[in-house]
């Protein structure tokens, strides 16, 4: 009889980059890419599915932002990469230079209602740290999400 010899999967960080286009079909896949990343790590279950919730929801609100270019339809950039304390989730863009959840929307909900939603689904999945920059006609949103009780310093 011969036993199988079991690999350990690497603990090496892992990046991976994806060009969505507006697709609803398309979302299922971005949430299993985010999982899967939140799974390696180690972080329970349920955070795994907060974080993809959260990354899912926030694409959706990016959408609306990116409009026509060039009578061509834009796609959302998106970087998925996880290290040993964390999975950091970056969402770029050209296109309106808006924050799809500013610091103002996120801690205070504010008066747009587009902004409401992805609000609600950041604070309510618990994500750690919401990042957001604008540079060279793009714009780049990055979620974060901590493993082991470490949290973002200000």
């Amino acid at each position: 009889m011969t036993s199988a010899s079991l690999k350990k999967m690497s603990t090496d960080p892992t990046h991976t980059e994806l060009s969505l286009q507006n697709d609803p079909r398309l979302m299922a896949a971005v949430g299993a890419i985010v999982s899967h990343s939140a799974q390696r790590i180690g972080l329970p279950a349920e955070a795994q599915e907060g974080l993809a919730a959260a990354v899912v929801d926030a694409c959706r609100e990016t959408f609306p932002l990116l409009g026509d270019q060039d009578g061509n339809n834009s796609a959302l950039k998106i970087i998925v990469e996880d290290f040993q304390d964390r999975v950091e989730v970056t969402i770029e863009h050209a296109g309106e230079a808006l924050p799809t959840a500013g610091l103002d929307s996120f801690c205070g909900g504010g008066s747009d209602g587009a902004m409401a939603g992805i609000s609600n689904s950041l604070q309510d999945t618990r994500v750690d740290r919401v990042q957001y920059e604008t540079h060279d006609g793009r714009s780049r949103m990055k979620l974060t999400k901590y493993f082991g009780g470490r949290k973002a310093t200000v």
